[in-house]
């Protein structure tokens, strides 16, 4: 079941229903075209590290200007079933990498109920071979984790954005400096859903009650929060990187 309870509370305050498109073909640099204003926006970068930016915002980690494989802070890039590190056309349990043919769990799991033939390995954080950040950008960066979402929902200001090519969420963190997150939705099969409603974006934690769901900031106008989904269901990925990991000249 996908955020039962954050659709009745987005329900209950703006009374719109889910909606979809065809398909996936326009994902990436599809959705921001180059010659409206929104594409010339101006964002905040500190620095980079293997061609992709970075922005200290004044939190624990450095937070990437953009997703994987975005050409735009507002673009969504690729979209990753969680632990799995390349995107593909249809995401579901069928041909989710960390299952069996009856959908239960062959990784990432503490439940022997959920588990192929009672499996469990009782690990709750991404392994670096199924972190798509590690497995795409490498040298140092990594998928954020569930309580390094909570420190940018909890410490930084949140401004909800509303443009007829992207809505999104101007994030300020407490030294000024800011990050830009979109509502770029989710995908379950080919249908991407809540695009340009809903944004969301994996973390690298599972499901600390559900083991075959996976933590995700979840945002909306009405709000935003660090929730759980199907682990797969396909989402963009913000990576970060630690200061320490920063190679200084």
């Amino acid at each position: 079941m996908k955020r039962f309870l954050h659709y009745i509370l987005l329900v209950a305050a703006v009374g719109f229903a889910a909606c979809e498109d065809d398909g996936i073909d326009s994902i990436g640099t599809g959705d921001v075209n180059k010659d409206n204003d929104v594409w010339n926006l101006p964002y905040d970068t500190t620095g980079s590290v293997a061609g992709h930016h970075y922005v200290d915002i004044g939190l624990s980690v450095l937070w990437a200007t953009s997703n994987i494989d975005a050409a735009h802070p507002l673009m969504a890039g690729s979209y990753y079933a969680w632990g799995e590190t390349k995107p593909k056309d249809s995401y579901g349990w069928h041909n989710y990498a960390h299952c069996d043919e009856f959908n239960q769990l062959t990784k990432y799991n503490f439940k022997k109920e959920d588990g192929s033939n009672s499996f469990v390995d009782s690990i709750y954080t991404l392994l670096p071979e199924d972190d798509a950040a590690v497995q795409n950008w490498g040298n140092g960066w990594r998928m954020p984790t569930s309580k390094e979402f909570e420190e940018l929902r909890n410490l930084c200001e949140w401004t909800w954005v509303s443009d007829k090519n992207a809505n999104y969420y101007k994030v300020t963190g407490p030294n000024g400096k800011s990050l830009l997150l979109p509502s770029c939705g989710s995908i379950k099969e080919t249908k991407r859903i809540m695009f340009m409603e809903n944004g969301c974006l994996w973390t690298a934690s599972v499901s600390v009650n559900v083991p075959k769901h996976a933590y995700e900031l979840t945002q909306y106008a009405t709000g935003y929060w660090v929730g759980s989904a199907d682990r797969f269901y396909g989402e963009p990925v913000r990576p970060v990187i630690s200061p320490n990991d920063i190679v200084k000249p």
